[in-house]
């Protein structure tokens, strides 16, 4: 039995696919509000304690809660529960990848913890077709059957960490994307162009991003809480800037540079 440990926008939307592709899943929420909801909608049980939990059944949990102390606390409220069992941990959450190397390489040896934040949003984790950033020890048949029914694509890395660093850069990126999509639309719809006609337009051609296919269908909440995380290590991200005196000769040198390495 599979257990989904935070039943918000990506863990509600996981869960809800494994029931699909047939896994039997208990969801938990300490919202019971929000628990019952999801058990509402898949038709599996759910609960909002974790005294509450089957866990003598359990031997899969996936944890998707929001941030580093939430995941804590779930990893000892499991591991007082869970009574020295072996369990594969898929720890959804997105960390900084200090906490992620802190937090994960201190869990229990018997466990099989796996980094696998995911990337596509929501309606990416329902359909299945979200990108996974893994670390974590190989694969049995039956944790890379769960991985491949949530997922797309899977991109294994080699230690904790790793992941957090992907996913982090990604929707950096990605936020990047937005802010300038946002700029664009708002320059379109000033110099009288429709705001669905310039996006058509962007869909079909050089400004194509998936945040402009997306434009009016993604979580800004979780997209800018991956720029903080990023922040927190880096401490400055790269500034952007574009006007009249702006030379191009080096910005094209710096991307000739960046393509050999590919």
């Amino acid at each position: 039995m599979i257990s989904i440990i935070g039943l918000g926008p990506i863990g509600a939307n996981v869960g809800a696919r494994l029931v699909e592709k047939g896994h039997q899943v208990v969801g938990l929420d300490l919202d019971a509000a929000r628990a019952a909801a999801w058990s509402a909608e898949t038709g599996a049980t759910s609960v909002s304690d974790f005294d509450d939990l089957p866990w003598a059944s359990i031997d899969t949990v996936f944890v998707a809660v929001r941030v580093a102390s939430q995941l804590e606390a779930a990893f000892t409220s499991i591991a007082e529960r869970s009574a020295g069992r072996d369990l594969s941990i898929f720890v959804l959450t997105t960390l900084t990848s200090r906490d992620a190397i802190r937090i994960l390489g201190d869990a229990p040896t018997e466990w099989r913890t796996f980094e696998a934040p995911l990337s596509g949003g929501p309606q990416g984790a329902r359909a299945g077709t979200m990108s996974l950033f893994l670390a974590g020890p190989d694969f049995t048949p039956a944790e890379e059957k769960i991985a491949g029914d949530i997922a797309g694509r899977i991109f294994h890395t080699t230690s904790y960490g790793d992941p957090a660093t992907l996913k982090l850069l990604n929707n950096t990126l990605g936020t990047y994307n937005a802010l300038a999509t946002s700029a664009m639309l708002q320059l379109a719809i000033d110099r009288g162009v429709p705001a669905s006609q310039f996006l058509d337009v962007v869909s079909a051609s050089s400004g194509q991003s998936w945040m402009s296919d997306n434009f009016d269908n993604f979580t800004y909440d979780l997209l800018f809480k991956d720029v903080r995380l990023l922040l927190e290590e880096v401490d400055i991200l790269p500034t952007v800037h574009i006007d009249r005196s702006h030379e191009p000769d080096e910005t094209i040198a710096a991307i000739a540079a960046l393509r050999k390495q590919l």
